[in-house]
């Protein structure tokens, strides 16, 4: 069946959680060639979106009944796929200001980020294998965890605030981390309205 041929988003996630992995690197190690690598998992991601995306288009022209419903949640979930792989992108340039300048974060804020990696890392796994299986257990997974994605993020901020306040932190390191906490809030976004897109 075309749509089950369609269906491998194989490639695309395990360049997602190497995106993840490489803005990790880059941010702990202070490492450019991670970031270049960042930045090229990037390329490859939209392109193979933009390949999936074409496939659909191709199969919707003769397909029909209940695989031409599957082919249109297909368009929207890649279309997700998207918005998440660009919302990921935006953490970029705050890393990459974190390498240049050499910016060090408190042991607390290091620890938060690195939290978010490993959540983030889980959460884009999980929501490649509901598009697989449409497992219950793992969109409720998904559900609780991209909400308390977004609450840790909105705590960690205010807890810099205070940190930033006793002089734990230093004020090159704010802006950095903060906009970090804002990529990391908007993918847990992203990842619920997906899964509410895969109950429709």
């Amino acid at each position: 069946m075309a749509a089950k041929r369609v269906m491998d988003f194989g490639p695309i996630k395990e360049n997602l959680v190497a995106m993840i992995g490489a803005a990790r690197d880059a941010f702990n190690r202070h490492s450019r060639a991670s970031l270049e690598k960042f930045q090229t998992l990037d390329g490859t991601v939209r392109q193979e979106i933009a390949a999936a995306k074409k496939k659909v288009a191709e199969y919707l022209q003769q397909a029909k009944g209940e695989e031409q419903d599957r082919l249109h949640l297909y368009e929207k979930v890649l279309a997700g796929l998207e918005g998440l792989t660009a919302t990921l992108a935006k953490l970029h340039d705050p890393i990459a200001k974190k390498v240049k300048d050499g910016v060090l974060f408190s042991e607390k804020a290091v620890a938060q980020t690195n939290c978010l990696f490993d959540t983030q890392a889980g959460l884009l796994r999980s929501v490649f294998d509901i598009l697989q299986t449409n497992n219950d257990y793992l969109k409720k997974f998904v559900q609780s965890e991209g909400e308390k994605v977004q609450k840790d993020c909105a705590d960690y901020a205010t807890e810099h605030e205070t940190r930033l306040v006793e002089g734990l932190c230093t004020p090159q390191a704010a802006p950095i981390f903060l906009a970090i906490l804002e990529q990391f809030r908007s993918l847990g976004q992203q990842e619920v309205k997906l899964l509410q897109l895969l109950h429709s």
